[in-house]
């Protein structure tokens, strides 16, 4: 008989993150009993502490951004492990933020997380297919180890509101919400406002703050833009209330090779508002989304951007069909229960293979 418990354990955790929080709600939703045990050291105690708890567990999940603890909850757990990575360290710190050389020590500490983590673990999930390529073919592991899991719905916090009857004159409003790291492409999202700053009637919202927020102000302030409104960081769940206000929605836009190898969590966010979503065209999107039948895709680049958004305003009818469709399709498709679901049918089939 499979346990029903499933320990849910890392290095400073963080369970309410949009990814986590919604594969734990899903689980719950399959009847699973989660289990959290979220330390700070790695010393005896917390060694002995995985080894009693995880005793009769299904499997032990150390959700996003655990790379360090892998090794140290596979030496001492009674169960297997799951790891969600979510990100390469290396791809993220080298090749995203440009904080180290690829040479470099710091480098070569990036790539022995990664090259760890994965391989330590029993069983490894990733958000996309090309991002477990790029997985693959860096770290050659072996792939019947690793599964597919989508990023998902988050069904409780963000969900459509009914729309407010717009007024005379009301301007069409271009929202994004993120942490303005480098993938998201925010001084893109500047540029393009920049080409549209004569046109009266659109104005861009930007919410959140991060790695090129002082950057993004500088730019908006030399450039005069007054089209666009920074709202700053917000409440989690505050977020929705904004999303649904916005007319359209803005995915990712950066210039990196990480941005071509995720779906990020804020279209999985604007989704089940049912609203309209341009994001950059990439292998990863075209996974699961089809350029204009639940998504709008176009090159990142400013005049690609503003065209999209030009088109996308006069065509209310394209925007209204594109919004439906992703919305439906996350509900169906992509909701906390079928994410976990996803993850249970994968490391089944796992141990099956391990088996035999």
């Amino acid at each position: 008989m499979t346990s029903k418990s499933i320990l849910v354990t890392g290095k400073d955790i963080d369970i309410n993150y949009n990814r986590t929080l919604v594969i734990l709600s899903g689980l719950k939703k399959l009847g699973y009993s989660i289990l959290v045990f979220d330390f700070k050291e790695f010393n005896a105690a917390n060694a002995k502490e995985i080894k009693r708890l995880s005793k009769g567990c299904y499997f032990a999940y150390i959700p996003s951004f655990g790379h360090k603890a892998v090794k140290f909850v596979k030496k001492n757990a009674s169960c297997d492990v799951i790891f969600d990575p979510l990100i390469s360290k290396y791809m993220t710190n080298v090749k995203d933020y440009n904080h180290y050389g690829s040479f470099s020590y710091e480098a070569a500490r990036c790539k022995y997380r990664d090259q760890t983590s994965i391989s330590k673990a029993d069983f490894v999930i990733f958000d996309t297919r090309v991002h477990r390529d790029y997985f693959l073919n860096k770290y050659k592991i072996k792939k019947d180890k690793t599964g597919i899991v989508y990023v998902g719905a988050n069904h409780t916090d963000f969900r459509p509101q009914i729309p407010k009857t717009a007024a005379v004159g009301e301007k069409f409003k271009v929202g994004f919400v993120g942490n303005f790291i480098p993938l998201q492409g925010v001084l893109e999202i500047l540029k393009t406002a920049n080409l549209l700053k004569n046109n009266p009637a659109i104005e861009f919202v930007l919410i959140g703050k991060g790695f090129e927020f002082e950057k993004a102000l500088h730019y908006a302030k030399e450039n005069e833009l007054k089209n666009v409104d920074f709202i700053g960081s917000i409440e989690y769940s505050e977020l929705d209330s904004f999303i649904n206000t916005f007319d359209l929605c803005l995915g990712i836009f950066g210039n990196t090779f990480k941005s071509q190898v995720v779906i990020p969590n804020k279209i999985f966010n604007y989704a089940p508002c049912f609203k309209p979503i341009l994001t950059m065209t990439s292998n990863a999107i075209k996974e699961i989304f089809i350029h204009k039948e639940h998504i709008y895709l176009c090159e990142p680049n400013p005049k690609a951007m503003a065209e999209s958004i030009l088109e996308l305003k006069e065509n209310t009818a394209l925007r209204d069909k594109i919004a439906c469709n992703i919305g439906k399709l996350v509900s169906n498709e992509f909701s906390e229960k079928n994410i976990a679901l996803s993850l249970i049918e994968q490391y089944e089939e796992y141990r099956g293979v391990k088996a035999n």
